[in-house]
């Protein structure tokens, strides 16, 4: 990351050093990594479900064995992302420690991403489920990295404002799912069926996937001419650690600050990933909206995520990253209990919409919070703990919400969102650093 110089000569020894500033443009690119994974998970949460997986999955027991499948990707990225990000820290090429698992699980990613759409089109249920697993692993591979790649060029102060600019990107992926593949997924073109050789019925889905592998890989060519990654300091180089050893020294620090974020995180999005992937499916059977209707309604809380993604990093600026947290979750719980009691269609895709608002100052700044407390040093292995406690919230959420919907009732949906909500709000009360400076005293970053 370039600094602003001034030498002695230049100016008053009473002026204080200028703030470190930041390459806007690489922010802009390296969000565009970002951007590829909002596209592409945003389209599979809502069209593998409710469209794919229900073709040739049902009976009594459908949304228990579609909720085991569906967690398949944060299984795999329990195992693989926190490897991978620490991993990362630790490789030297001539591409950089980040750029080389972007590079290659992009293309594969959005290669698996159109074929698993097109084995649904075949009808051929092996065909759709080797392709999920394969596109599954290729995201594992590069989640971590393309994440960690911001803040190795972000110095701290920046990075709610950057991570907001990272997400906005993430936020116009979530538009382009719930907006554009919308009307995608209507496409009944005889022409273009032909072309792809499946039918008629299957294009507008299969369209919507295709669609997308292609915007993913043009991102990454994006990325990949803007993004130069820095050198990493020697000094860096002494305090890297492996992620099973981050993992001991969270767990048994002095401090509990990193562990009790950690552990919000995990509750936070246990809710999250319980209402997301099960949302379309509640829209249709409670609500009885069509499948792409009850899809739509999530626009509104993905466009005011877009809109709010930057301001959550200035409000973090202005008022603390912890307390910008907190925040977001008794806003989060406010707009989700009234979305229970609500049935206006319009009604609810403005509630939602001030939901993304709240959720942008939680997504936008608890990452940040967990980079403060581990370290410069050890960016990608913090990653990798983010991502171990939020995956294994998305693996049990779905999983165990698909099981209490099938022996009781759909209708829980809400309940469960707002108790772990809650939850994360009271474990929250017990991080106590991760503001800027911090990891000058954060007993985990030394």
């Amino acid at each position: 990351m370039t600094m602003d110089e001034t030498s002695d000569s230049d100016v008053s020894t009473e002026i204080e050093p200028s703030e470190p500033r930041m390459r806007w443009a690489y922010v802009f690119a390296i969000g565009l990594g970002f951007f590829t994974t909002g596209v592409a998970w945003d389209v599979y949460d809502s069209y593998v479900p409710a469209t794919l997986l229900a073709h040739f999955i049902t009976g009594d027991w459908a949304k228990t064995i579609i909720g085991f499948i569906m967690v398949i990707d944060n299984i795999l990225a329990l195992f693989m992302q926190p490897y991978i990000g620490a991993r990362s820290d630790r490789v030297r090429t001539r591409f950089g420690r980040r750029m080389p698992f972007i590079m290659v699980g992009v293309p594969i990613a959005a290669l698996f991403f159109s074929l698993m759409a097109y084995g649904w089109a075949i009808d051929s249920f092996l065909f759709l489920m080797i392709s999920l697993t394969l596109f599954n692993v290729a995201m594992a591979f590069y989640r971590a990295p393309v994440v960690a790649l911001m803040p190795d060029v972000v110095p701290s102060v920046h990075r709610s404002k950057a991570n907001g600019v990272i997400n906005l990107m993430g936020g116009i992926g979530a538009i382009y799912a719930f907006a554009i593949t919308t009307q995608i997924y209507k496409i009944t073109d005889p022409g273009l069926a032909a072309m792809f050789g499946i039918g008629v019925d299957y294009i507008g889905p299969f369209l919507a996937f295709f669609t997308s592998s292609v915007i993913m890989v043009v991102s990454l060519i994006l990325l990949f001419i803007i993004v130069k990654e820095p050198k990493v300091p020697p000094e860096d180089v002494q305090r890297e650690i492996g992620i099973l050893e981050a993992f001991r020294q969270v767990s048994f620090a002095e401090d509990r600050s990193a562990i009790s974020m950690l552990l919000a995180i995990f509750l936070w999005f246990f809710g999250y990933h319980t209402m997301k992937t099960w949302f379309t499916t509640y829209g249709n059977q409670v609500w009885g909206y069509a499948v792409p209707d009850a899809t739509f309604l999530l626009l509104g809380m993905a466009l005011s995520f877009v809109i709010f993604a930057v301001p959550a990093g200035y409000i973090a600026g202005r008022i603390g990253r912890r307390r910008a947290v907190n925040t977001g979750l008794i806003g989060m719980f406010a707009c989700l209990t009234l979305l229970i009691f609500i049935h206006s269609y319009w009604a609810q895709f403005a509630l939602l919409a001030v939901a993304g608002f709240f959720w942008s100052l939680v997504i936008i700044n608890s990452i940040v919070i967990v980079w403060e407390l581990l370290g410069k040093a050890r960016l990608g292995v913090g990653t990798g703990l983010y991502y171990i406690f939020q995956m294994a919230a998305a693996i049990f959420g779905p999983l165990i919400a698909g099981v209490l919907f099938d022996i009781f009732t759909i209708r829980l949906m809400f309940p469960i969102g707002l108790l772990f909500i809650g939850l994360a709000y009271v474990v929250m009360q017990s991080v106590e650093k991760g503001e800027v400076g911090d990891e000058q005293i954060s007993e985990v970053a030394q």
